[in-house]
């Protein structure tokens, strides 16, 4: 079917149609920062009358909530959203997220799409359901505003921690991403809302709140806030038992951001840095704003000041020129340093970024060997951070799921995945654990009295 454009708008439709007020399910894609927004989505989906569909029952609604950062998940994307309607032939099937918003008439073309939405406009679905449509489509483009919404949800299905995302956008240009296009210039939610939003789920019985964001470490509130003032503000004015952070870039770990995670007990020991490549040349043509020698010494910092600290980082390879001894300093940087995981990428071309024009890319056999070499030592190092857990004493703040074995699982603060014997009472507490042994990267333990 061939869209037709009408503009200000941000909201394709395939069909007209009119919903009733019905029952809706998700199926959300790509990063934490997603999962945060489909429990906001949620919400003001039942503020509009929708109910969520019980598990295993047909929904009348689905609302895939899609991701674009590489070609793969692109294709995850569209995957999802055809299982979805396989799934659900009947309902109406409705598509948002970055995949959405960059590609919205390639999402419209698949199969038993019926609405396809952007991310300015996602947190009005359950509304736009509700007006219907007399048109055969329609495109529809809103701004963002200038301070990002906080929406007042109280659960995450199934989860003990909540995404809170508190910063969306990204103002740098990354010649690789696509992130700046997908999401918009950088904006932030205001301290207080924020404060008032952890409070409703501590006492909805969330025990963790991960502070989220597109650029997380740009966060300024409209009335002047940065991101460690946030912190101490939610540590001070909320009983919140843990505050983890999502994602930062390695010039936001400041020296206040190091002081607070060495003193306060309550912000998890816990960061994830990306790198992206170990070579100066590689990351001046990524446009990233650090070198090699400045996330060293981050991460050697962090190590020092914050013991037990757990650290992981992404890294790219098969980026354009990436030749063996831009790909060696990459290799030889992680080696040395103490970090516990990697989440490993091969570079993807992205229409509409400028790296997207460079050429001499390494040859794929080339790439997809150096990410498994570096697959392999990320899980080399979670291995080796995890044995010297072993005898340890640690909190671990249990899941309400078990693990296919029927053993409780959780957490500790430095993002480590601990199993054990216990109750289901337990599900849902921070409780402390005696580490005795580890397996693959994963740690099993006993209930300390």
């Amino acid at each position: 079917m061939v869209l037709s454009k009408i503009l200000n708008t941000n909201v394709y439709y395939k069909t007209a149609w009119f919903m009733e007020k019905k029952t809706v399910s998700f199926c959300t894609l790509g990063c934490r920062y997603n999962r945060g927004e489909s429990a906001e989505i949620a919400l003001e989906r039942e503020r509009a009358g929708y109910k969520s569909a019980k598990s295993g029952e047909s929904a009348d609604v689905v609302v895939v909530n899609t991701c674009a950062v590489t070609a793969k998940s692109t294709a995850k994307s569209r995957n999802a959203i055809r299982n979805a309607k396989e799934e659900n032939p009947l309902a109406r099937l409705v598509a948002t997220g970055c995949y959405s918003e960059i590609s919205p008439i390639d999402v419209a073309s698949v199969d038993g799409v019926d609405l396809v939405v952007g991310n300015a406009d996602k947190f009005r679905i359950g509304e736009i359901l509700n007006e219907g449509c007399d048109a055969n489509s329609i495109i529809k483009k809103s701004q963002h505003p200038d301070v990002l919404d906080i929406h007042p949800f109280t659960r995450m299905e199934r989860r003990t921690n909540a995404y809170l995302n508190v910063q969306s956008g990204c103002d740098e240009h990354c010649s690789f991403c696509l992130v700046r296009i997908a999401r918009g210039r950088s904006r932030s939610a205001n301290a207080f809302k924020v404060v008032n939003q952890v409070k409703r789920l501590v006492e909805s019985g969330i025990k963790e709140v991960v502070l989220s964001g597109i650029n997380l470490g740009d966060y300024r509130s409209d009335t002047g806030e940065n991101l460690v003032e946030l912190i101490w503000k939610i540590l001070n004015k909320t009983s919140v038992e843990r505050v983890r952070l999502s994602s930062i870039n390695p010039n936001d770990v400041t020296d206040d951001l190091i002081k607070l995670l060495g003193c306060e007990e309550r912000l998890c020991r816990h960061l994830h840095i990306p790198l992206q490549s170990g070579s100066d040349q590689i990351l001046g043509k990524m446009k990233r704003p650090y070198n090699s020698s400045r996330f060293k010494n981050i991460v050697e910092q962090l190590v020092e000041r914050v013991p037990g600290i757990g650290i992981g980082a992404d890294v790219m390879v098969g980026f354009p020129y990436e030749s063996e001894v831009d790909y060696a300093q990459t290799l030889d940087l992680l080696k040395s340093l103490p970090i516990m995981m990697l989440h490993v990428f091969v570079y993807s071309r992205r229409n509409g970024t400028e790296a997207a024009t460079l050429n001499q890319l390494p040859p794929k056999h080339v790439a997809k060997k150096r990410s498994a070499e570096l697959k392999k030592l990320s899980i080399e190092k979670r291995s080796d951070f995890c044995q010297n857990l072993v005898g340890q004493k640690m909190q671990v703040l249990v899941e309400n799921i078990r693990n296919s074995d029927g053993g409780l699982k959780g957490f500790t603060d430095n993002y480590v995945s601990i199993v054990f014997d216990g109750g289901d009472d337990l599900h849902n507490k921070i409780v402390p654990i005696r580490l005795i042994r580890e397996r693959k990267g994963k740690l099993f333990g006993t209930l300390e009295p």
